[in-house]
């Protein structure tokens, strides 16, 4: 046997032999999700379409850095998950530095996601000091993150309300259309901002039979028509409000300063986290202008900073869950 084959069989035995052992790591059960070896892979994917199962992934992996439940092997075997926990504990080390704290006897990490929060963490130093964490991946800067923030029931912020435009205007005249059972207007106002709202279920499932993207498509041709059509009265919909409606400046003004205030950005981009805090004055409104053609009006705060305030549907377009996605 050559040289070179000699080389080559002990490479290959050394990675089966590493493959074994890595499979054997025992798995860290978490936040009602399971961490295993392989999930620092996740740090690395850039596929949109599982970006919030990904997301979610890549929270809970920091959380369990942060509270050490990771097993020391994951570190032994992997520079990635090493180089991770380098990272997160520079942050930490940054964020108490610039805080002013000398001295940190314990930190844990809590999990704050949810539609009642407006952040990923609660960070605590020495078990009182507590700071709110947001996590945005493939982001050194907040400004390339796609959205800092995403407020609910949007017609709150606005002149008018646009679900109520929607239901009158378009929604009543689809549904004769297509046959589709129409709920009464206070029931379709009263459950609309949810993911998956019982009195719009048939017409849900429907959208998603005629998306060809979507693990549900049927190729059924009505099918197909119906998500076409949606698709397009929610663009036209969502620009006519526009042009008729303004933004409350001064309540939306209000929910991004209670949002924003007190919290902190970790960002991570190419193996690399930062921190990042915000100057308040970046989020105070003082002009707006329509731009119907994009669904969105455009911002400009104290500071010149301008904010893109895009009016979407989140769970299929014009189907459910109308929102704000601010960038």
């Amino acid at each position: 046997m050559s040289i070179q084959n000699k080389n080559a069989e002990i490479i290959q035995r050394n990675v089966r032999k590493w493959i074994s052992r890595v499979g054997k790591l025992d798995k860290v059960k978490y936040n009602k999700s399971v961490i295993s070896f392989n999930d620092i892979n996740v740090f690395n994917s850039k596929k949109r379409s599982k970006n919030d199962t990904n997301n979610k992934k890549r929270e809970n992996i920091i959380g369990c850095i942060i509270n050490n439940l990771i097993p020391v092997e994951y570190f032994k075997f992997s520079l990635r998950w090493t180089r991770l926990k380098n990272e997160i504990d520079k942050y930490i080390f940054t964020l108490c530095a610039d805080n002013g704290i000398k001295d940190v006897a314990s930190i844990k990490c809590e999990h704050k996601a949810g539609r009642g929060h407006h952040y990923d963490f609660n960070l605590y130093i020495n078990e009182t000091l507590n700071f709110h964490i947001e996590f945005k991946y493939n982001a050194d800067l907040l400004k390339e993150a796609p959205q800092f923030v995403s407020p609910m029931k949007p017609s709150q912020y606005l002149t008018g309300s646009y679900e109520e435009f929607f239901y009158d205007n378009y929604f009543i005249p689809v549904n004769r259309e297509f046959n589709l059972p129409l709920p009464t207007k206070e029931e379709y106002l009263k459950t609309i901002h949810a993911p998956d709202p019982e009195c719009v279920r048939q017409h849900q499932e429907k959208y998603y039979a005629g998306c060809k993207k979507s693990s549900k498509f049927s190729g059924d041709s009505d099918d197909i028509k119906f998500y076409k059509h949606f698709k397009k009265i929610s663009k036209e919909s969502i620009g006519s409000f526009i042009t008729e409606n303004d933004i409350l400046i001064e309540k939306l003004n209000n929910y991004l300063l209670d949002t924003q205030k007190g919290k902190f950005y970790m960002l991570y981009k190419n193996k690399n986290i930062s921190l990042q805090t915000i100057n308040l004055d970046d989020y105070i409104i003082t002009e707006i202008k329509k731009d119907p053609k994009y669904s969105r009006y455009i911002a400009f705060t104290k500071t010149k900073k301008k904010l893109k305030i895009l009016l979407r549907w989140k769970n299929g377009n014009g189907i459910a869950f109308p929102s704000f996605q601010i960038s």
